[in-house]
């Protein structure tokens, strides 16, 4: 089947749901075979202190294979039908909890097994561990494939979302079957997950992606050593993959951290240390749901790294306040929002990562990405199980990270907003903040942006709807558009911004000619220059006005090109305030560049611009 229109909905789409079955249940797998491990190693026994270090040592064993098979997966990624590869690793890991179940089926009394046995335990996980390795790089292969690029982020997002809702539901039903006096629970956890294995993974067996197999040139490198050339050479997957490392290991981190953080706040053990361990993971799991639903709202790939290191500087302040404030609410509520803010990096990571590899070499690069992600959580798990005293030392470690996630976020969002197009640092964040306030609220589409001269006197001639027009059409140019204002409105409060996008500011008594003059004078200049030839608001009338002659003398005495741009879907309002705050669809075009012959008057300049914006908004509307 082939990928669905951009405008279809993803509920519309069958493989899409498929996916997003099949990881529920994989979710809701993984979940009890980690609480099963935890009993029966005897992480929920009253009087342990070292809860943490055994919930780190069953992550360190279960992820320890990613660090081994990570890039083999991605590897078979690129070479086989990416759905069986799927299929196997789910039905592999439906066996394996079904030989863990048949093991346990005898035991009796106390959830945990002697220390002579935990090796069993270790066994098992890794043994799950190695097909999800292979299992996760395939996936993300897969989804650009089930998904159309624009609709990468919300895609992510859901499937996410899903996997989230199932590890939550998979560990409080988890939290309900599995007790710690009771190895017979610990046996039905490990059936209910086997079932889930093998019946979901059945579902990719009917997934329909665009090509069974990726599509590569004959000639297109195939190795893993390609792969890698490729990663090293590309500046942006080098620091995706880096953001990706540091998030993964702050997971890794935290998740361990939990029974440390609940014994040295309230001093629970026992059932009660495993009740609150559920309960705050669960509310982390919830945290994980919403911000899933905030990267759908944000929907955009384009300036998605200004939300992204937002995000990770907000993790840094929610981990401070958990393991600092003792306080059931603020416990719970910062476990929330560490989830929260924590998705909102995984997903917009994943996405951007998705989407500038290419297909053929996409599988080897998630594998990449995964083994090196899971490396650092490992060797994070492996430290925590071998911290000495780690209820207690944990609670030091998280503070360490807390302060560098706010490092880190800061220091990346104050970098990346001063560096771009622009020529001076302010111009840069202004002019990318002004993107990201017009692709989230207003949804701005931006058409035939490429038509814009990267260079020389170029006038931005637009129809003129509100007072939007001139944020969502500085969005849609890579260059400073220099905007006309009258100097009364240049407010001295907003100099640094002024001194930065450099508006032409006019008197208003002023004459027209030298009004004029001053236009042409920065045409001359080879400065790009937005004009509204008709001089006033559309408003609710979207009819384009009469137009001001003067545009036609600008345009004749600078020799500049004109642009024609068509701008609608803006909110039909009289209130200019909600112009820019009523949420709207809209919508700038930019029209192909011409010159207007030097022989003809300011009128017939005039007119013909008339004429060309009439059929350029014909053409948008249609």
């Amino acid at each position: 089947m082939p990928i669905p229109h951009p405008q279809s909905p993803l509920w519309r789409n069958l493989s899409f749901t498929l996916m997003w079955t099949s990881t529920a249940a994989s979710g809701f797998g993984d979940r009890m075979i980690m609480l099963g491990a935890w009993a029966l190693l005897g992480g929920m026994i009253h009087g342990s202190t070292d809860s943490t270090s055994i919930q780190a040592s069953t992550q360190f064993f279960f992820f320890l294979p990613y660090i081994f098979f990570s890039i083999p997966g991605g590897w078979l990624a690129d070479h086989l039908p990416r759905k069986w590869l799927l299929l196997s690793c789910d039905e592999a890991r439906g066996l394996i909890l079904l030989l863990a179940f048949f093991a346990v089926a005898q035991a009796g009394g106390p959830a945990d097994i002697p220390h002579d046995h935990h090796w069993k335990v270790y066994l098992a996980l890794t043994a799950i561990g190695c097909f999800a390795a292979v299992f996760n790089p395939t996936r993300n292969a897969i989804i650009p494939q089930i998904i159309p690029t624009p609709q990468l982020p919300s895609g992510n997002a859901v499937i996410l979302v899903i996997n989230v809702v199932a590890s939550m539901v998979g560990m409080i039903v988890g939290g309900w079957i599995i007790q710690a006096d009771q190895a017979v629970s610990v046996r039905h956890g490990l059936l209910m997950g086997a079932l889930f294995y093998l019946v979901s993974g059945t579902f990719f067996a009917f997934l329909r992606p665009t090509s069974d197999r990726p599509i590569a040139i004959k000639t297109e490198p195939r190795s893993f050593w390609q792969a890698a050339r490729y990663v090293s050479r590309h500046r942006r997957i080098v620091v995706l993959i880096g953001l990706g490392v540091l998030v993964w290991s702050s997971a890794a981190a935290v998740s361990s951290g939990i029974p440390g953080v609940v014994k040295g706040h309230y001093g629970l053990q026992s059932d009660e240390l495993k009740t609150a361990f559920t309960t705050i993971s669960a509310a982390m799991g919830v945290g994980l749901l919403g911000g899933a639903v905030l990267v759908m709202f944000i929907r955009t790939r384009r300036e998605s790294t200004i939300p992204t290191l937002t995000a990770l500087a907000a993790v840094g302040v929610c981990v401070l306040l958990f393991v600092t404030v003792r306080w059931v609410p603020a416990t719970y509520a910062s476990a929330f929002c560490i989830g929260l803010f924590g998705n909102v990096v995984i997903i917009n990571v994943l996405t951007l990562l998705q989407s500038v590899t290419p297909n053929y070499m996409r599988g080897r690069v998630m594998g990449i990405n995964s083994m090196v992600n899971t490396m650092f959580s490992v060797l994070t798990y492996f430290a925590i199980w071998r911290l000495p005293s780690a209820d207690t030392n944990i609670i030091y470690a998280l503070y360490a990270l807390g302060v560098l996630l706010i490092l880190v976020g800061c220091v990346g969002l104050v970098n990346y907003l001063t560096h771009g197009p622009m020529p001076n640092r302010i111009a840069n964040a202004v002019w990318r903040l002004d993107r990201l306030f017009c692709l989230v609220w207003h949804r701005l589409e931006i058409v035939g942006r490429h038509r814009v001269p990267h260079d020389g006197p170029v006038i931005l001639a637009a129809n003129h709807t509100t007072a939007l027009d001139p944020f969502i059409m500085q969005a849609g140019s890579r260059r400073i558009v220099r905007w006309v204002m009258l100097t009364q409105y240049r407010f001295s409060l907003f100099e640094p911004a002024w001194r930065a996008i450099k508006p032409i500011a006019l008197d208003r008594n002023g004459g027209d000619v030298s009004k004029l003059r001053l236009i042409v004078d920065v045409l001359k200049q080879g400065e790009l220059v937005g004009l509204f030839p008709e001089g006033g608001l559309q408003r609710t009338n979207r009819e384009l006005g009469p137009m001001e002659p003067g545009i036609g003398m600008i345009a004749k005495r600078s020799g500049a090109t004109i642009v024609p741009v068509w701008i609608h879907g803006t909110p039909p309002r009289d209130s200019m305030t909600l112009h820019l705050l009523q949420p709207s669809r809209s919508v700038v075009t930019f029209g192909e560049p011409y010159q207007p012959d030097p022989k003809d008057d300011p009128k017939q300049i005039t007119e013909d611009l008339r004429s060309r914006l009439l059929a350029l908004g014909n053409a948008s509307d249609s």
